[in-house]
């Protein structure tokens, strides 16, 4: 391996990247070759502008670079690099053909299974088949893809068996909480229960519609529904809250980092009800922040909220069974503080990123570098 800083050279490829994240992604990219760089690898991020959407700011610091691509030059040499690694399918032709012009071992993160997203999404046709093809040859070219969870993982090699040995799990990592773990704040006295996060239909939000309807006909209760960049079905049902429950239930638009942190450590409850989920960062910061959590059981989220984290997992899509879990949890001081005191321990323990960055430096890019590409 090249050294820069005493560790690997790595190409970054993304299209989701701060100041304006489109999603979870672009956060946890972020924060993966932040805590690279400060392991001492030499990390150079190139972020792709989708439709809509600015370029990125050019900076530098320390160990880690980011800049724009351009569609009019290549802005480094792909070849001075040990390892490219692409996070984002509208960049998969791209990052192949790095590896196929320059001989550079490619790393795949699969933030999703497209199969899955975009059936549980309601989206079918040529557009479906499209990414679904795109994903596969990424799945068969890469010479090591990442998943987020033991479900992703499971269920990728249940379809594409011959990732056995180039695949492995490496969670997204999140920074230490703060304070200390042990030191929680104050219980907040009248905090609401919050939702944050993409208003579509895979993060269950015709759920969370159909439970803040049923603990609102129970008791009275604040909701804040945060996100936005949603489908339609989610969109819908964001506008139908705030139609709906106007007084109770207050729906913003999509927020900064500060401040979805905030929300979250004013929270009394901070609700996961997704369809389908890969990882489950949302409830990671939530627990980080001392919110007690109440997530679906599903997917990524059961490797996330477990019993010694500072969540519960609902099992069934029933928003009844919702409503009571909320209430009760309202309802009892002594009922959320063991969560609130179990999220912060449970994240610095798991999830740090400098954990995960390390297992991706030993577990993904060592092996990768000492290879022949295929």
């Amino acid at each position: 391996m090249s050294t820069a800083l005493g560790g690997p050279r790595v190409l970054v490829l993304t299209a989701d990247y701060p100041p304006n994240p489109w999603s979870g992604i672009g956060v946890a990219v972020e924060r993966q070759a932040r805590a690279l760089a400060d392991l001492g690898a030499h990390v150079q991020v190139l972020v792709a502008a989708a439709p809509g959407r600015p370029l990125a700011t050019a900076v530098s610091s320390g160990g880690l670079s980011v800049c724009p691509l351009s569609r009019r030059r290549f802005p480094v040499d792909p070849r001075s690099y040990d390892v490219v690694h692409v996070h984002s399918l509208a960049l998969a032709e791209l990052a192949l053909e790095l590896r196929r012009r320059a001989g550079v071992p490619l790393v795949y993160t699969a933030h999703s299974l497209v199969e899955d997203e975009l059936r549980w999404g309601r989206v079918a046709g040529a557009l479906a088949r499209s990414w679904r093809s795109v994903q596969a040859r990424l799945f068969a070219e890469s010479d090591h893809v990442v998943f987020l969870s033991r479900a992703e993982h499971e269920s990728a090699l249940a379809r594409f068996p011959e990732l056995e040995e180039r695949s492995g799990v490496v969670a997204n990592g999140v920074p230490d909480p703060e304070p200390e773990p042990g030191t929680p704040g104050p219980e907040p006295e009248t905090g609401p229960v919050v939702f944050a996060g993409r208003f579509a239909r895979t993060k269950g939000m015709e759920l969370l519609g159909d439970a803040v309807a049923a603990v609102l006909a129970r008791r009275r209760a604040r909701f804040v529904v945060a996100g936005g960049h949603g489908d339609g079905v989610g969109e819908w049902v964001a506008r139908d809250l705030r139609r709906s429950h106007r007084g109770a239930c207050a729906v913003t638009g999509w927020l900064s980092r500060a401040a979805v942190d905030g929300l979250f450590a004013r929270a009394a409850v901070v609700l996961v009800p997704s369809l389908y989920e890969p990882f489950g960062l949302v409830a990671l910061e939530a627990m980080r922040a001392g919110a007690p959590v109440l997530a679906a059981d599903v997917g990524g989220l059961r490797d996330v909220v477990t019993p010694d984290s500072g969540g519960r997992l609902v099992r069934s899509r029933d928003p009844e069974r919702w409503a009571d879990e909320v209430c009760a949890l309202l309802a009892s001081p002594d009922a959320r503080r063991p969560l609130r005191e179990r999220g912060p321990r449970h994240v610095r323990a798991h999830f740090g990123a400098r954990r995960a960055a390390e297992r991706l430096l030993n577990e993904v890019y060592q092996p990768v570098t000492q290879m022949e590409v295929r």
